[in-house]
């Protein structure tokens, strides 16, 4: 590929070059088919660290978006969602995900989801069953979900005990594990937990800045899926008047002042039993220009989806513009490190080499 600004490790786009890519990776000559990139700005392939799969479709439209890696991160039909991660296929995005999420007796995967009754976590003593149950399933990563208990009906959300304990079993077997947390109460059960990522952001009340300082301290990443939380809320016919998206935002804005590793995700889905429907592929767009408004410079946007998201979760053949890596590639029409709304100017997508046509 000639003529080409290829984003750079330094998170900058470079002058004109080229990129080569033969058998699908990326190489250090100029092999390949000869694609003429006419001044354009090339990226790694889009990264979303949170998006729920439910058919083979979603990941396709993802790729038509630049997104040509999606991590599931709760299907109960994980052997669906399996299946295509172990048949990749150029023509829809790679897939990994995490099987079951941990949650509470009675909490809302088991209710209101339709995951498994063995779903549930009963204390700190049923974690070494839990994770071995989920290890058989072949998951990539472990999730938790913590709920926050609000009212007298709710379930008892898992305790700290508890999901340091699925932490622990997850790490011993080589597994990162994810919280789900929308709360600072949650936020601090799973920081406590020794989780190391976090994803949603409150609505109901913003992340104090000593909560983030911690946080970064720890080293824990957060996925903040604000377009997930803007959607709910936009889908609400009441909004009660303590739950607001600004809680989001500057949640999001403290995490990033305070030094945390801000990955892309967006929760997106097509489910029935979700709170929200996101859309795939389009709405990673959408976080990236949320991401810039709470503070990030599109760059460091751009990192989260492609380099910082591939680092946190061990996608080491992917992520960035180097020999050696998968040539999964985005080329844009315009600058998106001087306006972000460029990532959508989309005019080729590249699936281990094989170009795809965008989608808008």
């Amino acid at each position: 590929m000639t003529n080409v600004h290829p984003f750079t490790a330094a998170h900058t786009f470079g002058p004109l070059s080229s990129v080569g890519v033969e058998n699908g990776m990326i190489t250090e000559g100029t092999g390949g088919e000869e694609v003429d990139g006419r001044g354009g700005y090339l990226l790694p392939g889009l990264i979303d660290t949170h998006v729920h799969i439910g058919h083979a479709d979603e990941l396709a439209a993802g790729l038509r978006w630049g997104v040509t890696t999606m991590l599931d991160m709760g299907a109960k039909h994980w052997d669906d969602v399996r299946a295509l991660r172990d048949n990749e296929s150029d023509d829809r995005a790679d897939v990994r995900g995490v099987s079951y999420p941990a949650c509470a007796v009675r909490g809302t995967a088991v209710r209101k989801m339709g995951f498994p009754a063995s779903t549930a976590v009963r204390g700190p003593a049923d974690a070494a069953r839990w994770v071995a149950e989920r290890l058989l399933q072949d998951p990539d990563h472990i999730k938790v979900v913590v709920e926050e208990k609000l009212f007298p009906w709710q379930p008892r959300p898992l305790s700290t005990e508890t999901v340091a304990a699925i932490v622990a079993e997850a790490h011993r077997a080589g597994k990162k594990v994810v919280v789900h947390a929308a709360s600072p109460r949650a936020y601090t059960t799973a920081l406590d937990a020794g989780a190391d990522v976090i994803t949603h952001t409150p609505i109901s009340a913003a992340l104090p800045a000593d909560l983030a300082a911690r946080i970064a301290a720890a080293g824990t990443a957060v996925s903040p899926t604000l377009v997930m939380m803007r959607t709910i809320l936009e889908g609400l016919r009441f909004t009660p008047r303590s739950l607001h998206f600004g809680q989001s935002t500057a949640s999001t804005a403290a995490l990033h002042s305070a030094g945390v590793p801000i990955v892309l995700g967006t929760d997106a889905n097509a489910a029935h039993s979700s709170p929200a429907r996101v859309p795939h592929g389009r709405a990673v767009h959408e976080e990236l220009a949320l991401l810039v408004e709470c503070g990030m410079s599109p760059a460091d946007a751009l990192a989260a989806a492609t380099s910082r998201a591939a680092a946190v979760f061990g996608l080491d053949d992917r992520g960035v513009i180097a020999p050696g890596k998968r040539a999964d590639l985005l080329l844009v029409a315009r600058d998106p490190s001087r306006d972000i709304t460029a990532s959508r100017d989309i005019t080729g997508v590249w699936k281990r080499g094989v170009r795809v046509d965008p989608g808008q």
